[in-house]
């Protein structure tokens, strides 16, 4: 996933870099990673740090780790938010990053990162404070504002309405879709009603022009998409590959080793992932990629059109 701005999130902090970072810090970046991990994008999240507690085990509370020093080392639950964008500028211990330890975090020096315009209308608005004695020239000035800001505000409704509209007809289209309870299995959702109510929270964000919301809200629905089909081929991979072992005959161990499985019986497996990663593909959802360029975006024109389209694209694909 991709944090964005105004958004919420909690990390498990395993490495003893990224825990002792979480210690030392009140904010940290999180930018994308390459898929060979050799490089990061160049904009990321600036996430302020809220809270940080031991982390439960799993869902009953349990505790993993308590730390009965600031030294010991846990496994810790950080909450955040994302306050802002920046731009990763240089590092200063990048080598930290392929010490086998993996117990140095990286420093980062960082720029802020804005929409265009938006530094711009920061000094303005100083200025404007400044000159507040000026009443006459303030008065003209307002009134050249508020022309330019309809204007803006036209803009961004019709961008709005397009987006919001698209939303509803992702909705229709899921809704009509054959096999309702097919549809719901398929995007990993147990219940039609939340992934609907999903949709329509993000159609009402839009209409507000609240895109780094709607967009949230939109990464989670393609994220449940992929995870669903992700979870679907993960449980016939493993029916494969129990039904392969007891072929074999004798004791079966699990996890099973694939090594020791037919030549055949491997060529399947691989078929299969090939398969399934197609399928993948061919669901169009928006990927991590989509929502880096959104971060990416100097505009909220920019934000919606990327919206926009992958919600088309998805209604597309169920019409």
């Amino acid at each position: 996933a991709v944090y964005l701005p105004g958004s919420q999130c909690v990390v498990r902090n395993i490495e003893a870099r990224n825990i002792a970072m979480c210690r030392e810090r009140a904010e940290f970046v999180a930018a994308r990673v390459s898929a060979d991990r050799a490089s990061c994008a160049s904009v990321g999240a600036l996430l302020r740090i809220d809270d940080v507690r031991p982390a439960p085990r799993d869902y009953s509370g349990r505790v993993l780790a308590e730390g009965a020093s600031e030294n010991e080392r846990g496994v810790l639950e950080v909450r955040c938010s994302v306050v802002g964008r920046v731009r990763v500028v240089a590092c200063a211990n990048l080598e930290a990053w392929r010490k086998p330890q993996r117990d140095e975090y990286l420093v980062a020096d960082v720029a802020p990162y804005e929409d265009d315009g938006e530094g711009e209308a920061k000094a303005a608005a100083v200025e404007a404070a400044a000159a507040a004695a000026a009443i006459e020239a303030a008065a003209v000035e307002a009134a050249a504002g508020a022309a330019e800001q309809e204007e803006v505000w036209w803009m961004g409704a019709a961008a709005a309405s397009d987006v919001a509209d698209a939303i509803y007809q992702l909705i229709d289209a899921l809704l009509a879709t054959d096999g309702l309870s097919g549809a719901a299995d398929a995007a990993g959702a147990k219940d039609i009603d939340a992934l609907v109510g999903s949709l329509e929270r993000a159609a009402a964000l839009a209409e507000e022009a609240d895109w780094w919301g709607a967009l949230e809200l939109w990464q989670a629905h393609c994220a449940t998409r992929q995870a669903g089909a992700a979870a679907a081929h993960r449980a016939e991979r493993d029916e494969l590959l129990i039904d392969a072992k007891l072929r074999q005959g004798g004791a079966l161990q699990i996890p099973v080793r694939e090594e020791t499985l037919e030549q055949a019986d491997r060529a399947r497996l691989a078929d299969l992932d090939a398969r399934a990663a197609d399928a993948i593909a061919q669901t169009g959802v928006d990927d991590a990629s989509a929502f880096q360029a959104c971060l990416e975006a100097r505009t909220p024109a920019e934000r919606a059109a990327i919206l926009l389209h992958g919600v088309q694209r998805e209604a597309e694909r169920l019409a």
